[in-house]
């Protein structure tokens, strides 16, 4: 029983290949590949949605939070994916997790990529902007607009 451990140990530090299948189970796309077949991936949920709001001072928490996408190099366990999407986009992953096959596939292709998006460079919390005007420059536009 030790033994199987001690290699179960050993064979999960090994550097593992990127696997096709992770692409569609795990939400990520392939973004590069080297000449000597070295592969760079991506978050789709950071680049659709970027991450998940973090309240500052929460104990669980101790780094400045990140608003940069994840990209994964070699070795390609499930675990680092997992460890990712629970941490960062918890909900997302909860719903994308229950959709079948099919939905998977279609889940991103409507989306509008996060960086695309006036939240990601403005740090917008509402979809709402407020603008304070003085009353002399709001009358100066309508006198200018209207008469």
């Amino acid at each position: 029983m030790i033994a199987k451990l001690r290699v179960a140990t050993k064979m999960s530090r090994k550097a593992m290949p990127y696997q096709l299948g992770h692409g569609l189970t795990y939400a990520i796309e392939v973004v590069s590949t080297t000449s000597n077949g070295n592969v760079t991936c991506r978050c789709k949920f950071c680049v659709y949605e970027g991450r998940d709001e973090v309240e500052d001072g929460v104990a669980s928490h101790k780094r400045k939070q990140h608003s940069d996408i994840q990209y994964f190099t070699k070795s390609f366990h499930p675990g680092k994916y997992r460890n990712h999407h629970v941490g960062q986009h918890g909900a997302s992953w909860m719903l994308y997790q229950s959709l079948s096959i099919t939905e998977k596939k279609a889940n991103f292709d409507d989306k509008i990529k996060h960086t695309n998006t006036l939240h990601m460079h403005m740090d917008l919390a509402t979809d709402t902007l407020e603008f304070v005007i003085s009353r002399s420059i709001a009358k100066t536009i309508i006198n200018d607009l209207f008469f």
